[in-house]
């Protein structure tokens, strides 16, 4: 028994000086170290044990060889987790050591109390001083450590068998096969003889084969330092193959490259991958050197260099290292991808034309309309009229099928389709009654002084010819050439419909807009006389499709100021201005409070606001105004310094004024401020 047990301290110290020095310089898992350190330390213990001459002797290698039994165990545990790629809560894993720390105190103190052994002495196998003891209550503690652990570590191993695909599946089988040994040669030896040591032999067994699956891992880690230093690269993709041409890992970027490798199993063939598999069919085992082969996925191309894995000098393998070659294919079709390239810089540069050019539509609209508002602002009672024969002659030209381009230059056309109308005198444009010969033979010159004003600055001559011979009859009998029929441009026909229907669904200074039936009947009649008849057809087809009677002018001729000032005078003055003017009622206000009480019962559709008044001022009235309505607010002061401007703007103020107050310019402030209008 003493060689027995000698030997067995022997070969642990000896498996632990091979895990030293075979290792040397090299990375060795701590786990491994431990295990075969603790190991060699528990059979010096039983080989103590077996020397002892006394009880005391005895008790203290006991207490040696039961660090084995203590801490094998869960150390045995987080070895198997490493391997298997498992991770333990840290929590756990602190109670799991803390749990053995305190069976081992126990032991340690087996000759103070009676809780582990309740009484011992020693005895004589053969050659061998044995030590005999009577268990205590504390013993089950240790039990549930052996067992436990036998429980816990197959069940990590078999887990791993099921779910892990990244760990080598020699290794499992090593393990697992190594745990059913020591569980069946620890119980046969109870049977056989209770008082016969086994451990020391199963720790040599058990450092034999754990130093032989270090081994193993170890390999696995060199390819996975290769692995990781590949993984560093930005361009390459690496796959590593035993001999045996089993899969063994591969890096990121190489999963990037075939997402198969993915479900691939370490320790088997590669299956269902033919670019690998037509790979690994070119290698030539025998007298292999460096090979170089390409491949294509998708879009991509790809050179694959193939190389050994080199580990002490010894074959363990291949590496595959895929390199991204599409750079240099397209290099080689350069011609074909510099066209591209054209075409992408003309598509480009052709977007950026067109968005340049819509800008300057959009600009030169902008402009037309303000100079269509312009005209419109000569006459009091037909706001908006030149926007609205503008839609309506657009909405036509689309029925009868017309491009967009066409639809564009027709709306243009209406909203400057009586831009002549600048010459006309204002007393013409807005009298009341009935023109006389000559103030109509004045009317009548608007359409000829349009078209010389629209030629020179329209880069179609459609828009001119459309001003000219809006007034021009399908009979013959319209102004100014009296052109008939088909000779009327096609604009200007259009154009001649719609400026009829808005004249009579307008206001003017001597009545209200007509009704819809009679609109109608008056389009109806003027069919084939008046009108073209395919565009009067149009024309009543709109109208019937016009329950509400929308298209007409939509506002009224009625307008409400309502003037603050602190000088009554000055209310008085402004009302005084407008009193020619009678669709205009002025409302007046002494101060800002007043003011906010009228505004909550009524509405307006300017507010005229002097800005200096005691109590609340004008400025602070107009953020009063500002948190609950939009409507126009025109300031009334005697700053005269441009600073003030800025600070009314930003407060919402819409324009101001200036005293003393200018007669004509409070109409024409108050005009454009309550006329103009968006259709």
């Amino acid at each position: 028994m003493i060689v027995y047990y000698s030997l067995a301290t022997i070969l642990a110290v000896i498996n632990l000086v091979i895990l030293i020095f075979a290792f040397e310089n090299k990375k060795v898992n701590y786990f491994f170290m431990m295990l075969i350190l603790i190991m060699a330390i528990s059979n010096g213990g039983y080989l103590a044990i077996g020397l002892s001459n006394s009880a005391e002797t005895a008790i203290l290698a006991n207490k040696i060889a039961y660090v084995g039994g203590c801490f094998t165990s869960p150390i045995m545990i987080s070895l198997i987790c490493w391997i298997c790629n498992c991770r333990i809560n840290k929590w756990i894993r602190l109670i799991m050591y803390t749990y053995c720390f305190f069976v081992y105190g126990l032991i340690l103190t087996v000759d103070y109390n009676g809780i582990y052994y309740t009484d011992y002495d020693i005895s004589k196998l053969w050659d061998s001083t044995i030590l005999v003891n009577t268990y205590g209550p504390g013993h089950i503690l240790f039990n549930i450590i052996l067992y436990g652990a036998i429980i816990i570590q197959i069940g990590l191993l078999v887990y791993s068998m099921a779910k892990k695909r990244s760990v080598s599946r020699k290794n499992l089988h090593l393990l697992i096969a190594l745990e059913i040994f020591n569980v069946v040669t620890f119980f046969i030896s109870r049977l056989i003889n209770p008082e016969l040591e086994i451990m020391p032999a199963l720790f040599v067994f058990d450092g034999w084969i754990l130093l032989f699956v270090h081994h193993r891992v170890k390999i696995y880690n060199v390819e996975e330092n290769v692995t990781s230093s590949f993984s560093k690269q930005q361009k390459n993709g690496y796959i590593m193959f035993d001999n045996k041409f089993n899969y063994l890992g591969c890096n990121k970027l190489a999963e990037d490259i075939l997402p198969q490798l993915k479900e691939c199993y370490v320790d088997l063939p590669v299956t269902g991958i033919p670019v690998l598999e037509e790979i690994l069919n070119k290698i030539t085992i025998d007298d292999y050197t460096e090979m170089i082969t390409t491949f294509r996925i998708n879009e991509r191309h790809f050179e694959c260099h193939i190389t050994r894995i080199l580990h002490n000098e010894k074959s363990h393998g291949y590496i595959l290292e895929f390199i991204d070659d599409t750079e240099k294919w397209k290099n080689v079709n350069s011609l074909s991808s510099y066209n591209t390239i054209l075409e992408e810089k003309v598509r480009e540069q052709t977007d950026e034309l067109r968005q340049k050019q819509e800008t300057i539509e959009e600009l030169f609209t902008q402009t037309v309309t303000a100079l269509s508002e312009a005209v419109d602002a000569k006459d009091r009672y037909t706001s908006g009229h030149s926007k609205r024969v503008a839609e309506y002659s657009r909405i036509i030209a689309e029925r009868m099928g017309r491009s967009k381009e066409e639809q564009d230059e027709i709306y243009r056309a209406g909203l400057l389709h009586d831009v002549g109308k600048i010459r006309i005198p204002v007393e013409i444009i807005n009298k009341a009654g009935k023109l006389t010969d000559e103030e109509y033979n004045i009317i009548k010159i608007h359409p000829v002084t349009g078209y010389h004003i629209l030629r020179g600055i329209s880069g179609s001559n459609l828009i001119a010819m459309a001003a000219k011979y809006h007034h021009e009859r399908y009979d013959g009998k319209g102004y100014p050439n009296g052109l008939a029929g088909d000779k009327i441009p096609e604009a200007a026909r259009i154009l001649g419909v719609a400026d009829s229907y808005d004249a009579m669904t307008s206001n003017r200074s001597y009545r209200k807009a007509l009704p819809q039936d009679v609109v109608r009947a008056e389009i109806e009649k003027g069919k084939g006389t008046q009108f073209d008849p395919v565009v009067a057809d149009i024309m009543l087809q709109m109208i019937d499709e016009d329950k509400d009677y929308r298209m007409q002018q939509a506002d009224n001729m009625h307008r409400r100021i309502l003037t603050v000032d602190d000088e009554p005078m000055n209310n008085k003055i402004i009302a005084r201005i407008m009193k020619d003017e009678p669709m205009y009622e002025i409302v007046s206000a002494v101060s800002g409070a007043q003011a906010l009480e009228i505004l909550e019962k009524e509405s307006f559709d300017l507010i005229m606001l002097d800005v200096k008044m005691p109590g609340m001022n004008g400025l602070e009235t107009l953020r009063h105004i500002r948190k609950n309505s939009d409507t126009p607010v025109v300031l009334m002061t005697g700053d005269k310094e441009l600073e003030a401007s800025t600070e009314f703007a930003e407060l919402g103020c819409d324009d101001y004024i200036t005293k003393p107050f200018l007669p004509l310019l409070i109409k024409e402030v108050v005009h454009n401020m309550t006329e103009r209008t968006t259709v």
